[in-house]
């Protein structure tokens, strides 16, 4: 999971215009980085999302997430995870959102 960092700011100052610039360079990187991913999303204002499967996904959720920390504008905050046996998707993604808006 990916947050475009400070995209409400973006919004208020520069115009929605301008928000929508940064997440869609957010997205392409997003895309360039995950290339490989099983799916690939929006999941709401500025966060994305894109899911790996089967073996040797953790590392590729991992080395994504760091490449997208490093990368150009816009900022980003990033987080992988695994999925814990008999957690549903929406915790899942509720641990992900406390964790990348924790960095």
């Amino acid at each position: 999971m990916c947050d475009v960092v400070s995209l409400k700011e973006i919004n208020e100052r520069d115009g929605f215009a301008a928000g929508d610039a940064c997440l869609r360079r957010a997205a392409d990187r997003l895309r360039a980085t995950a290339a490989d991913a099983d799916i690939l999303a929006r999941l709401g204002g500025d966060e994305l999302i894109a899911v790996f499967t089967g073996p040797g996904a953790s590392a590729t959720a991992n080395h994504a997430a760091a490449t997208l920390v490093g990368g150009s504008a816009p900022p980003l905050r990033a987080a992988a995870i695994v999925q814990k046996q008999g957690e549903t998707c929406g915790e899942t993604i509720d641990r992900l959102y406390a964790i990348v808006r924790r960095s």
